[in-house]
């Protein structure tokens, strides 16, 4: 789910990803903020806890610890919203562990 900004648009690139995920492209409504609080949420915490609370010495450091906070973020880190727990515990089904 994104925006409708012309990136997201008018990408060929991104939507090839798309095809090759097998994911369908869900758009935002015009001013329909609430559509898009969780993503926006998210891109705050990626600019507080991540990207401007650490002195990088190059993007390619920081690309290179993105991987690693994102992984962070879902299996570790307490989230308000779902009782403190990270959101790897509302997940039933693990990729690897079909039952």
């Amino acid at each position: 789910m994104t925006d409708n900004a012309m990136v997201y648009r008018n990408s060929r690139r991104f939507q090839q990803i798309l095809a090759n995920l097998g994911a369908r492209h869900i758009r935002t409504p015009a001013y329909t903020p609430r559509w898009n609080g969780k993503v926006e949420r998210f891109i705050r915490t990626l600019q507080d806890e991540w990207a401007y609370a650490h002195r990088w010495t190059d993007s390619h450091a920081r690309a290179r610890s993105l991987l690693s906070f994102v992984r962070y973020y879902n299996r570790r880190r307490p989230h308000s919203s779902i009782g403190d727990r990270p959101p790897i515990n509302r997940v039933h089904n693990v990729r690897g562990q079909y039952i």
